[in-house]
């Protein structure tokens, strides 16, 4: 089977005299992670520059998730699920038909196993992961969002911001424990593969330096456009996010995570 950067070479431009000529192979590159570490933020951050394409998540077991919102039906999720390596390849060409001279996609561990496996075995892909040390805010973050079904926001709202919610501390034991095993098997695998990978802890994602350092991993210029326009969902102590607190701050100060019971950002 061909390979898609070889696809993507073959993709025509029009030349300055009207001619079609060869495009350069356009870079190509995956925003991995698990839900509330960052990866949305981080996707916006990137699809605002003007020379990289970034699109959503095309595997949500639920819809395929684009730039311009998501498809629910069950002929565009079926066509996916049949053959979802193929998605991918025309997703890559679909970023290469913007003119971008990067494209990419935001892929959630867990969503396709043959996605995963594909994108392994492609050493000129690039690949972003991203993760997030202090798994209680990262758990509570998916609690507030999975009952408010409010993912991101664009404009400020103190009333949802400080809305509580309710989470029970053997509840959040199973989920962070279940996502830092992943984010560590993960962390491993990319070690041993052969793409050019940059790794990135959620609290580095707000530095001044994130937009240049992007950039010159995907080989392109850094430019003033690159921001992104959501904003921070939680109050910045973590503790403070739940209605019950107490037994909260007992569990984890117990088991000596008393550091994520405070201000992660």
């Amino acid at each position: 089977m061909a390979r898609v950067g070889d696809l993507l070479a073959k993709l025509p431009l029009p030349s300055a005299s009207g001619k079609a000529a060869a495009r350069p192979p356009m870079g190509r590159f995956v925003l991995m992670g698990l839900p509330r570490s960052g990866t949305t933020y981080l996707m916006s951050l990137l699809h605002s520059h003007p020379e990289i394409f970034c699109t959503g998540e095309q595997f949500n077991p639920h819809a395929v998730v684009g730039l311009n919102g998501e498809d629910r039906s069950p002929e565009a999720v079926l066509t996916r699920d049949g053959d979802p390596v193929a998605h991918m390849h025309r997703v890559f060409a679909e970023a290469a038909a913007s003119g971008a001279a990067q494209g990419g996609f935001k892929f959630m561990l867990g969503h396709n196993i043959e996605v995963f496996k594909a994108l392994a075995e492609d050493p000129d892909l690039r690949i972003i992961h991203v993760w997030r040390e202090n798994r209680l805010a990262q758990v509570a973050s998916m609690l507030k969002a999975v009952h408010s079904k409010l993912w991101t926001q664009t404009r400020k709202d103190a009333a949802y911001v400080a809305q509580t919610i309710e989470g029970r501390p053997r509840q959040i034991s199973q989920r962070w424990h279940e996502w830092a095993t992943i984010d560590h098997l993960t962390a491993q695998l990319l070690q041993s593969l052969p793409q050019q990978v940059l790794t990135l802890e959620y609290t580095t994602l707000f530095g001044p330096d994130v937009p240049a350092r992007l950039c010159d991993f995907l080989g392109v210029a850094p430019s003033p456009r690159m921001k992104s326009r959501l904003l921070k969902q939680g109050v910045n102590r973590v503790v403070d996010r739940f209605t019950t607190p107490g037994p909260i701050v007992h569990y984890f100060t117990q088991i000596g995570r008393e550091d994520w019971l405070g201000e992660e950002i």
